[in-house]
């Protein structure tokens, strides 16, 4: 992994909206947490545009976004996830800075995984502010800073200590990949996955396509996110993806604290990570 530039107190961040619209109130909140931690956020008006459910139509977001990889700002943040970004992936040329988002943003992180490049999976604009843990530690990466291991209660499936690069995102926006030049191969990975209100059906759907695609073929082991809605109980969910990954015998644990639905750490995909999946812990190493 080609190790990304740190940023420092005064430095400018793009934030761009290549996926679907979002709501004024929290990117302006966003925006706010952002020059909190010392970054300057730029962005022009037509980030607000609404065309259906996507922000803009494809030559919007697509220049935007193309503009903000070729600026001198070394990290571009997504205002929010949703959909967006599969319409125009395989145009999408990779550039030596972070790239920060989740959900949507996921075809992001395959593109700059593909390159040897880190990205961070983390929260977008639109989720900045909610989360003061969440914003110390996103500064921390930023920053080139240790931010340290991360530690939850964790549900185990199966157990076991291993080190890998880590890569991933949302399941949905994995499973789109494939098929297409972008189809993702995990090998000598940790995997971290989320998604949201995926019923079990529709994750054992997406699951046996990423399985039968061959995208886990040597794969050190997987921390799965949320899965559900706050609140919600998991449990039929995460039956069926141990059902779908326990037979490649690699360690597999849940309640990892990331995703859409709790808390979403930001971590940098590409590094070198250790995972123990008996204890819940993901750390750099």
């Amino acid at each position: 992994m080609r190790k990304p530039e740190p940023l420092r107190n005064g430095d400018a961040i793009d934030v761009v909206a290549p996926s679907s619209a979002f709501d004024k109130e929290r990117f302006q909140r966003g925006v706010r947490a952002l020059e909190s931690i010392g970054l300057k956020p730029r962005f022009t008006e037509a980030i607000y545009t609404k065309t259906g459910h996507l922000a803009g139509d494809d030559a919007r977001r697509f220049d935007e976004l193309e503009r903000a990889l070729r600026s001198d700002s070394k990290a571009v943040i997504l205002a929010r996830g949703g959909y967006g970004l599969l319409r125009f992936a395989t145009r999408i040329q990779p550039a030596e800075k972070l790239v920060i988002g989740y959900s949507d943003a996921t075809v992001l992180h395959e593109i700059w995984r593909r390159a040897g490049l880190p990205s961070i999976h983390g929260p977008m604009c639109t989720q900045l502010g909610e989360d003061p843990a969440a914003l110390a530690r996103l500064k921390a990466l930023l920053q080139g800073e240790d931010a340290g291991a991360i530690e939850w209660e964790p549900d185990t499936a199966r157990g076991g200590r291993v080190e890998g690069t880590l890569a991933g995102g949302n399941l949905a926006s994995l499973a789109s990949l494939c098929g297409t030049p972008l189809q993702p191969q995990f090998r000598d990975c940790i995997v971290l996955l989320e998604d949201l209100n995926e019923p079990p059906y529709r994750l054992d759907r997406l699951l046996t396509q990423l399985l039968m695609a061959g995208a886990f073929v040597g794969v050190k082991g997987f921390v799965i996110g949320d899965l559900t809605s706050p609140g919600e109980d998991p449990a039929g969910r995460t039956e069926v993806v141990a059902e779908r990954l326990l037979s490649l015998q690699v360690p597999l644990v849940f309640e990892g604290p990331f995703g859409h639905a709790g808390r979403n750490l930001p971590v940098l995909f590409g590094a070198h990570h250790e995972l123990d999946a008996g204890s819940g812990r993901l750390v750099i190493c």
